[in-house]
C-alpha cells in the first residue's frame, strides 16, 4: 500500500458541499468517494437532496466524525460498544470505590472523610472525557489520578468484553496504526472528502484521519481566512492548498477556487445577493412571536426552506414546537432527556423524602402525598389490617400532620422522623375537638401511615434514622400494636414497591403536552434493570445506600434519552449555530444569538485550571468565540434572505460576541443603512400605514441614526370609530387575551365566546371601584356631625369607618350623638367608633344582570350550628366566607417555620392555663359550680405547686424545649426563664428550676384575681348536651334565633363578701336564693341573679408595647363576637346567672386580665379585684331606661353584638355573598382572583 498525501482545497463560506461535489456525487462519477460531514443535520440534508435527484446514496459513504469512528470500530472487529451509560457508569464507580479504598487515588481519597462518593467518580469521568481527545493526557503536575482511572476503564472493558465510547478513538487509533491493510469499508473507496469543519480537530481526530490516509487519500475542503480568528476551517496538516495542477485525480473534476475570503462576505453570499434585515427588539420575549410572523408570511408566498438559528434551541424546544404548531408546522427536537419529564422530578423528590436537611419535613411529605405528577393510591398498604378497628387504614390526614408539626415544632432534617413518631405516639384529641372520636382515628391513621412510610423507605434512610426500624408501633388512640409492611431490601426493591403504590388511572389522565408519564416510568425501570443485570454479570451489587441510589437515579435521568416519533414538516428547521454549519436555506432567521442564548463561556472542568491547560497545550480561552465566528460567517452567506433580531435596545440584552463583532464591522463599512429594508416577502401593510393587521413599526433608536423595523406586541388601530388594541401572537393564550381586550373596549370580538353571560362580569371591578370612590367616609365629618346608620347601604367596605378600635377613638363618646346606632360621631377632634354595620348589604342595581357578581346567589346557605369564628368571617367578607365554608376553597397550610408558631405558643398558654385550673379542681370543657373558690385559696395557691404543674405540662407537651438550636434556646428562656441544660437536668434528675418566664408571670397574674373564682375552662357551649339556641332580633325587629356552639376559654364567678352581696341585693341585681328558669333578659326587665359571672378570652400577643396594651381587649369588645356570644350562651345554659363582665386576658411579656364590667355593679366595682377594669362600653352603647325597665350599656352591647351575629346568619340564609374589600384581603384565599380585592394583585 502506498503513502497517500493529505490534500486540501479552499471553498468559499456559505456552502456545506460545493456544487461540483454534489454534481459528482449525483452524476455517478467514476470515483467512489466517502464524504465526512460537519454535522448530522448536514448529512441528512445532503442525503435528502441526492434522493430528490433520483440517486440512491449509500448512507455509510456519508458520515460524521462519530460515525466514521463507528465504521472503523466495526471494521477492526473491536469488542461490542458498551453504550448503556448508566450501567457502565455504575460498574466503573464500583471499581473506583474499590481503588479508592486501596488508596490508589491518594490526592482524592484518604478514607478520613467518609467513603468514596459518586460525585468523585462523576468528576473523574468529566475530566477524562475532556482530556481523552489528547494523545498524552497524563503529563501535567496536578493530575488527580487519571492514569488510574483509565486503567479502571480498561479493566472494565476487559471484564465486560466491550468497548467504552470514551475509549473508542484510542482503540481505533491503535488498530489503525498497527493495520497492514485498509479497513473493509475503506478498501473499495477511492478517497475521503472532509467538508469544512469549525476549528479545530482534536489531537485524537487528527491522528486518526492522518493514520487513515495511509490507506485512503483524504482531501479537505476548507474555508479560507484567519485561523487565529476562527475564519479558517479546521485542517489536518499545515500545507498550502492544492492547485488545479495538483488536484487529486479521484476528486470530481472542477475549477479550483482561487478567491480570497478575508472578510465576512464570500463569493457565495455575493452571488445570492443576500438581503440583510436587522430587526431591533425592545424585549427578547418578543422574538419567538415575531419569528412565527415572519415564517407565516414567507410560507404564504414561497415554498422555500427556512432555517431558524437559536443558540438555545435545545432549551427552548417546547416553546418552538408549540409556536410552530400554531401554524400547522410539526417540529420537535431529536432528543429528549428523561430528566426533562415532570414525573422524573416527582420521583426524585419522593426518593429524597428521607434525605437531607428537609427530610420528613412538612413540605417533603406534602410533595409525596399531593403530587399530581406521581399520584399515589389512597390506600398504599392494602394488606395491612388494624387489630381492633378494621375500617381504620394507614393514610395521612393533612390537618393532623399540620397540627402535630406546629404543636411539637417538627422541622425537617436528621432526626425529624424520630420526632414525628414520638409526637404522634403521644398525640391525643384536645379538649376543644368537636368530634374527638374522629380526631382519635385521624391521629392513629396518620401515625400508622407515617410508620409504614418509614419502613417502606428503609433503603433510602439516613444512617441516624435506621434505629427507628427496631421499635414496634403502639397506636396512640387504640393502644394496639400496629402491623407494618415488609421493608424493601434495596433501592431497586423500593422502586418496584413504588410502582405498586402508583394510581395508574390518575396517571393515564395526565394529557399535558410533553408529559410522557408512563413512558418515563418504563424508561427508569428499564435502565435500573440494565444496571442490575450488568452488575450481576460482574459479581458486583447495585448501590443500595440511600444517597448512592438517589445519585444513581439522578444520573439515569441525565443520560437517558426517551424515544419519540420524529414527525417534522419538511423545509423548516430550528437549530443552534453549531448544528447549522454547512446548511443552506432560502430564509435564515437569527432568533437567538444574544448574550444569554448563545454564550461564549467555556465549561468548568474539574481540576483543570489555567496552569494545567497550559501544561497540556490546550489553553484556548477563545475557542468558543473562534468557532462562533466560523459558524456565523457560514450562515451570513448561506441564504438570499437573512433576518436578524438584535436585542441591543433591551437592558441586559445585546448580541453575543461574534454577532456583535459582525454588526460593528457592518457599521464601520457603511453598509449599516442597507439593513433597514424590510424582507421582500413581508407585505407592506404589515409595517406601513394604520392597518389593524400591522405587526411591525418603524422606531428610532439613536438620534440622527434613522428608524429600524421593530416588532409590535400590541397595536392600536381605529376600527368602526373605536380604538382597537390588537395583540400579536399565535398561541391560544394570545387569542384569549385578544378576546379580553376587545370585550374591555366594547368592540365586537373576532373570537367565539364560550359563555356570553360572563361578559358583564368584567365590569364588576369598574363598578365596584366607582362605588368605592363615592362611598361615605368619616373624613369629612365636622365637629358634632354624625354618619347615619342608613349610609351602610352605600358602603363597599368598612375601612372608611372606625371599626378597629384605637385608644383615642375608644375614648370618644359615641353616645353623645343625637341618633344611635350610627357609623361614627365626631366630638371635638376625635371621631368615635362606628357601631358594627357588618355584614354590609349587597349592592343590587336594577337594569343590569350583575346581582350574582355583586353578591346575590340563588341558593340558601344554611348551617345547623354556627360558631363565633365562622360568623366573624361572614362579618368580614361574605364572599370569602362562602368560598371558604361552603365551597371549601382554602389556602394550603404553609410549612413549619423555624420559629415556634405564634398560634402554637398561644395554644400552649391555653393548655398551661387549663392545667392550672385542672389542678384547682376544674373539669376542662365542663363547668364546676359546686366548688366556687378563687385560685389563690385553692391547691394552686401554693406557688411551688402551681409551678410544678406548669413544668409537668411542658415536659409532656412541649417536646421541642431543651433542644440546643437558637429557636429552642430563645423560646425556652422566654417561657420559663431556663436554659436547655437546666431544662434537660429537670427532665432527667427532677432538679427544680426557679420560677420565672412568661408562663410563670401568667400564673402570678391569675393569683391576683382575688374576687374571681374560675368555674370553667374551655367550656363547651352546650345546654343539656346540645348546642345553644340564641334568641335574637333581626333588622326588622322580628324575633329569630340560631344555634351556636363553641369553646369559651375561661368563665369565672364573682366572689363577694357580705357587705358587697347586701349592696347588690338592695339594687335588685343579686338574689342568691333565686331559682330562675329563664335566662337574664336583654330588654332591661328587672332580674336578680343567683350568680354574677365573668367570661374571659385568652389572647397571646407580641410584646405588647406600652401604646399597644389593651388594644386586643378592645378588639374583642368592638370587632369580634366571641365574648358577647359566649356570655349570652352561659346565661341561657345557666338560668339565674348574669354575666356582668367580659374581657381579654393579654398574655405577652406580662399578663393583664382586662375586664369590661357592667355599670350596674358600679357601687362595688372599685372594691373588687377582678383584673384591670375598663369602662369603654358606656361611651358607645347608650343605656335604655323606661317605665319599669333599665338596660345598662353592657346589656345594650350584648344585644347589639347578637344582632350583628344574626345579620351574618341571615346573609348566609339569603344567599348574600357580596365582597367586602379591606385589610383582611391580604390573608384571603381569593386575594388574587377577586376583582374587588384590596390585595396588591387586585383591581383596587
Amino acid at each position: 500500500m502506498g503513502d497517500y498525501a493529505i490534500t486540501s482545497e479552499f471553498i468559499p463560506p456559505g456552502q456545506g458541499a460545493p456544487d461540483w461535489l454534489f454534481s459528482g456525487l449525483s452524476d455517478s462519477f467514476e470515483s467512489n468517494i466517502m464524504t465526512v460531514h460537519p454535522t448530522e443535520q448536514h448529512r441528512k440534508a445532503t442525503l435528502d437532496m441526492l434522493g430528490q435527484q433520483g440517486m440512491v446514496a449509500q448512507p455509510q459513504e456519508h458520515v460524521t466524525m462519530n460515525q466514521l469512528l463507528r465504521l472503523l470500530h466495526v471494521d477492526f472487529r473491536l469488542p461490542v460498544l458498551l453504550d448503556d451509560e448508566a450501567s457502565s457508569f455504575i460498574g466503573i464507580h464500583r471499581m473506583c470505590t474499590d481503588a479508592g479504598e486501596k488508596y490508589k487515588f491518594p490526592l482524592l481519597h484518604s478514607g478520613e472523610h467518609g467513603p468514596w462518593g459518586m460525585k468523585k467518580t462523576q468528576r473523574l469521568e468529566s475530566l477524562h472525557a475532556h482530556l481523552s481527545s489528547l494523545l498524552d493526557p497524563f503529563s501535567w503536575e496536578n493530575n488527580p489520578g487519571l492514569e488510574t482511572y483509565e486503567t479502571i476503564l480498561l479493566a472494565f472493558e476487559k471484564e465486560h468484553g466491550g468497548t467504552l465510547p470514551v475509549l473508542l478513538p484510542k482503540h481505533v487509533l491503535q488498530a489503525l496504526d498497527s493495520a497492514k491493510t485498509a479497513p473493509f469499508h475503506f478498501s473499495h473507496i477511492d478517497g475521503i472528502i472532509i467538508l469544512d469543519h469549525a476549528p479545530d480537530f482534536t489531537e485524537m481526530e487528527r491522528a486518526i484521519l492522518c493514520s487513515l490516509s495511509r490507506f485512503t487519500p483524504v482531501h479537505q475542503l476548507l474555508n479560507p481566512g484567519s485561523f487565529r480568528l476562527g475564519y479558517h476551517g479546521a485542517f489536518l496538516v499545515d500545507e498550502y492548498p492544492c492547485t488545479q495542477e495538483t488536484l487529486p485525480s479521484w476528486v470530481p473534476p472542477h475549477e479550483v477556487w482561487g478567491g480570497v475570503a478575508d472578510s465576512w462576505k464570500s463569493s457565495i453570499g455575493l452571488s445570492k445577493d443576500t438581503q440583510f434585515t436587522r430587526v431591533a427588539v425592545d424585549e427578547r420575549d418578543h422574538i419567538v412571536n415575531s419569528t412565527i410572523e415572519l415564517v407565516k408570511h414567507f410560507r404564504s408566498s414561497s415554498q422555500g426552506s427556512i432555517l431558524i438559528v437559536d443558540g438555545s434551541a435545545r432549551d427552548r424546544q417546547h416553546i418552538w414546537a408549540q409556536s410552530l404548531g400554531s401554524l400547522g408546522i410539526q417540529w420537535n427536537s431529536s432528543t429528549e432527556l428523561l430528566e426533562d419529564q415532570p414525573l422524573f422530578h416527582a420521583l426524585l423528590q419522593a426518593s429524597r423524602l428521607s434525605q437531607g436537611m428537609s427530610a420528613w419535613g412538612m413540605n417533603a411529605l406534602h410533595s409525596v402525598m399531593d403530587s399530581t405528577s406521581l399520584p399515589l393510591k389512597e390506600d398504599m398498604f392494602p394488606e395491612l389490617v388494624h387489630p381492633a378497628q378494621e375500617e381504620w387504614r394507614p393514610r395521612p390526614h393533612r390537618e393532623a400532620l399540620q397540627s402535630i408539626a406546629q404543636q411539637f415544632h417538627v422541622l425537617g432534617g436528621p432526626g425529624a422522623i424520630s420526632r414525628w413518631v414520638g409526637a404522634l405516639s403521644r398525640a391525643k384529641p384536645s379538649a376543644t375537638d368537636r368530634n374527638p372520636e374522629q380526631r382519635s382515628q385521624d391521629l392513629e391513621e396518620t401515625q400508622w401511615w407515617l410508620s409504614c412510610m418509614l419502613h417502606a423507605w428503609k433503603p433510602l434512610l439516613m444512617g441516624e434514622d435506621m434505629h427507628m426500624l427496631r421499635y414496634d408501633v403502639e397506636g396512640c388512640s387504640s393502644g394496639e400494636f400496629l402491623p407494618l409492611p415488609v421493608s424493601p431490601k434495596n433501592g431497586p426493591g423500593w422502586m418496584a414497591q413504588f410502582v405498586k403504590w402508583l394510581d395508574f388511572e390518575a396517571l393515564e389522565q395526565r394529557q399535558a403536552p410533553y408529559n410522557r408519564s408512563l413512558g418515563t416510568f418504563h424508561a427508569i425501570l428499564e435502565s435500573i434493570q440494565k444496571v442490575q443485570s450488568s452488575m450481576a454479570q460482574s459479581g458486583r451489587h447495585v448501590p443500595v445506600d440511600g444517597t448512592e441510589f438517589i445519585d444513581l437515579l439522578t444520573y439515569i435521568g441525565q443520560v437517558t434519552s426517551l424515544s419519540q416519533t420524529k414527525m417534522k414538516t419538511s423545509g423548516i428547521e430550528v437549530l443552534t449555530p453549531k448544528e447549522a454549519l454547512g446548511l443552506e436555506a432560502d430564509l435564515i432567521i437569527f432568533a437567538g444569538l444574544d448574550v444569554d442564548a448563545w454564550p461564549m463561556k467555556t465549561s468548568v472542568i474539574p481540576w483543570l485550571d489555567a496552569k494545567a491547560q497550559l501544561e497540556l497545550g490546550m489553553f484556548q480561552t477563545d475557542l468558543l468565540i473562534r468557532q462562533g465566528r466560523h459558524h456565523l460567517r457560514h450562515l451570513l452567506n448561506a441564504a438570499p434572505c437573512i433576518v436578524m433580531f438584535d436585542s441591543s435596545p433591551e437592558d441586559g440584552g445585546g448580541p453575543s460576541a461574534p454577532y456583535a463583532e459582525w454588526l460593528s464591522d457592518v457599521r464601520r463599512s457603511g453598509e449599516w443603512d442597507s439593513m433597514r429594508a424590510p424582507p421582500r416577502f413581508l407585505p407592506e401593510d404589515t409595517y406601513q400605514g394604520t392597518s389593524g393587521s400591522r405587526n411591525w413599526e418603524w422606531k428610532s433608536r439613536e438620534l440622527g441614526q434613522g428608524s429600524w423595523l421593530t416588532p409590535v406586541s400590541s397595536w392600536a388601530a381605529e376600527e368602526a370609530g373605536k380604538t382597537r388594541l390588537i395583540r400579536n401572537g399565535y398561541l391560544p393564550r394570545d387569542a384569549r387575551q385578544q378576546l379580553g381586550m376587545d370585550l374591555k373596549q366594547s368592540i365586537q370580538p373576532r373570537e367565539q365566546l364560550i359563555h356570553r353571560p360572563t361578559l358583564t362580569h368584567a365590569f364588576e371591578g369598574a363598578i365596584q371601584h366607582d362605588r368605592k370612590q363615592r362611598q361615605p367616609s368619616l373624613r369629612g365629618l365636622t365637629e358634632g356631625a354624625t354618619l347615619s346608620w342608613d349610609h351602610r347601604f352605600h358602603l363597599l367596605g368598612v375601612d372608611a369607618l372606625r371599626l378597629r378600635p384605637e385608644h383615642a377613638s375608644a375614648k370618644a363618646p359615641g353616645v353623645s350623638a343625637t341618633q344611635w346606632p350610627h357609623l361614627g360621631h365626631k366630638d371635638a377632634k376625635v371621631v368615635s367608633l362606628s357601631v358594627d354595620p357588618r355584614p354590609l348589604p349587597a349592592y343590587a342595581p336594577t337594569g343590569i344582570s350583575l346581582n350574582n357578581r355583586f353578591g346575590s346567589i340563588d341558593a340558601s346557605l344554611t348551617r345547623k350550628v354556627w360558631s363565633p369564628s365562622r360568623l366573624e368571617k361572614w362579618l368580614h367578607c361574605p364572599r370569602s366566607a362562602w368560598m371558604n365554608q361552603f365551597l371549601n376553597a382554602k389556602n394550603e397550610e404553609e410549612g413549619v417555620s423555624e420559629d415556634v408558631d405564634l398560634r402554637i405558643r398561644g395554644i400552649l398558654a391555653h393548655e398551661v392555663e387549663g392545667a392550672l385550673l385542672s389542678g384547682h379542681g376544674i373539669n376542662v370543657s365542663g363547668a364546676d359550680l359546686e366548688r366556687i373558690e378563687p385560685l389563690h385559696l385553692g391547691p394552686m395557691g401554693d406557688i411551688s405547686a402551681g409551678w410544678n404543674v406548669i413544668l409537668e405540662h411542658l415536659n409532656e407537651h412541649a417536646q421541642w424545649m431543651g433542644r440546643y438550636n437558637a429557636v429552642s434556646v430563645h423560646r425556652t428562656r422566654d417561657l420559663i426563664d431556663a436554659t436547655p441544660a437546666e431544662w434537660n437536668d429537670y427532665q432527667e434528675t427532677g432538679e427544680q428550676i426557679p420560677p420565672g418566664g412568661r408562663l410563670f408571670r401568667m400564673y402570678q397574674s391569675d393569683l391576683t384575681l382575688e374576687h374571681s373564682a374560675p368555674v370553667a375552662c374551655e367550656w363547651k357551649t352546650l345546654s343539656e348536651g346540645t348546642s345553644i339556641n340564641l334568641e335574637t332580633i333581626d333588622e326588622d325587629g322580628e324575633a329569630t334565633s340560631f344555634e351556636m356552639f363553641g369553646y369559651a376559654d375561661r368563665v369565672d364567678v364573682v366572689v363577694l363578701d357580705k357587705a358587697q352581696r347586701e349592696a347588690l341585693t338592695n339594687l335588685g341585681i343579686l338574689d342568691e336564693s333565686s331559682e330562675h328558669t329563664t335566662p337574664a333578659p336583654l330588654d332591661g326587665s328587672p332580674y336578680a341573679a343567683k350568680r354574677l359571672v365573668i367570661v374571659r378570652d385568652l389572647k397571646t400577643v407580641r410584646g405588647p408595647q406600652v401604646k399597644q396594651r389593651g388594644l386586643r381587649h378592645l378588639r374583642c369588645l368592638f370587632e369580634e363576637l366571641q365574648l358577647a356570644l359566649y356570655a349570652r350562651a352561659w346565661e341561657i345554659a345557666h338560668p339565674g346567672d348574669r354575666v356582668i363582665g367580659v374581657g381579654a386576658t393579654e398574655i405577652g411579656e406580662f399578663t393583664a386580665h382586662y375586664v369590661e364590667l357592667d355599670s350596674d355593679i358600679g357601687s362595688v366595682m372599685d372594691e373588687l379585684h377582678l383584673g384591670e377594669p375598663t369602662s369603654y362600653l358606656p361611651l358607645h352603647f347608650p343605656p335604655m331606661s323606661g317605665e319599669g325597665v333599665h338596660r345598662s350599656p353592657f346589656r345594650t352591647w350584648m344585644y347589639e353584638r347578637l344582632k350583628a351575629a344574626q345579620r351574618g346568619v341571615q346573609a348566609a340564609h339569603d344567599g348574600q355573598v357580596n365582597p367586602t374589600p379591606g385589610t383582611h384581603c391580604n390573608y384571603c384565599v381569593l386575594r388574587q382572583s377577586c376583582s374587588v380585592s384590596s390585595f396588591s394583585g387586585g383591581s383596587f
